[in-house]
């Protein structure tokens, strides 16, 4: 399905950002950006009338913030809404007890490999064809599925198959196969703060630095060790296929960089001469060192950034 134009209309390679910024501008943005993502949700909506929808973006792009935009959607059009996460069809994984001794650079996390598309198979078969369908619910705790969950499917119900493994071409040949139309969130523009510009994938690494670290007790060390395979994946199993989307929103926001500034110069300044990624560390601390950081409590609670700090 090729991509259409859709996108914000104000959409650019890069955004203006600020090295002292008030409460007042992240308001605006946020306003700004509430009105586009709103907008953009509305056009796909009226343009796509299947019942499933495929909700994808690479790692630390805003993915959550989508889906509790369209379900707003789609309730006021009283439909309901059945958000079923592609991580409850991984296969058994490490648990945290197993990745302690284990060489986290040669750990597959996220090739297409590691999810289990037989599964994923049966599950659709049987709410599409059956209408009661048993879905897995995955434990990353123990790296296993604990149990499995009843979905009773109605006629006008709306799935939408959640997670970075939607354009996996396994995934997307089963999206697409009962007419699935797909979404995609990312940052696609870079933050220009003087003269440093701040790309994309440097916006989501210091994304996922912050939100590792706040929401899943992982040091920086961790998500370092890790990046160099979420990338891997993603340029060879995600943004190849990104024509398959119907929309593409950019979420980027100009004042990301000062949000996240003071949370990764305390995170960053953990690290010692002596660590793997240490040299890495010094090249973000270097690139923020003009930023002036502004609380993260200027954030309302509705705010994309929740997904982070």
């Amino acid at each position: 399905m090729p991509k259409n134009n859709l996108e914000f209309e104000n959409r650019g390679k890069y955004k203006q950002g600020y090295k002292k910024i008030d409460a007042d501008f992240v308001k605006e943005c946020e306003a700004r950006f509430e009105e586009g993502l709103s907008k953009a949700v509305k056009a796909f909506m009226e343009n796509n009338s299947s019942r499933v929808i495929g909700l994808t973006g690479p790692t630390c792009s805003g993915k959550t913030t989508a889906a509790k935009k369209l379900i707003e959607y789609l309730g006021d059009e009283q439909k309901r809404v059945h958000i079923i996460s592609l991580d409850d069809f991984y296969k058994a994984i490490y648990s945290r007890k197993d990745l302690k001794d284990a060489d986290l650079s040669k750990v597959d996390f996220d090739s297409p490999d590691t999810l289990d598309i037989a599964e994923l198979e049966r599950f659709t078969a049987e709410l599409f064809e059956g209408g009661i369908a048993k879905k897995p619910v995955f434990n990353f705790e123990t790296g296993e599925r604990d149990e499995y969950e009843q979905i009773i499917s109605d006629d006008d119900d709306v799935y939408i198959f959640e997670g970075i493994q939607v354009l996996y071409p396994s995934v997307l040949s089963i999206i697409e196969k009962h007419g699935g139309s797909i979404l995609c969130v990312r940052p696609e523009s870079a933050i220009t703060i003087g003269d440093e510009v701040f790309e994309p994938n440097f916006i989501r690494l210091c994304r996922r630095l912050v939100r590792d670290n706040n929401f899943r007790a992982s040091s920086a060390e961790f998500t370092f060790t890790v990046w160099d395979g979420v990338r891997r994946n993603e340029e060879e199993n995600i943004f190849p296929f990104i024509s398959h989307c119907a929309l593409v929103i950019d979420t980027t926001l100009e004042y990301e960089m000062n949000i996240l500034a003071p949370y990764l110069r305390k995170l960053l300044s953990r690290m010692s001469e002596g660590d793997e990624h240490y040299k890495k560390s010094v090249e973000i601390l270097k690139a923020i060192e003009n930023i002036e950081g502004i609380d993260s409590s200027v954030i309302e609670k509705n705010s994309l950034y929740k997904e982070f700090v």
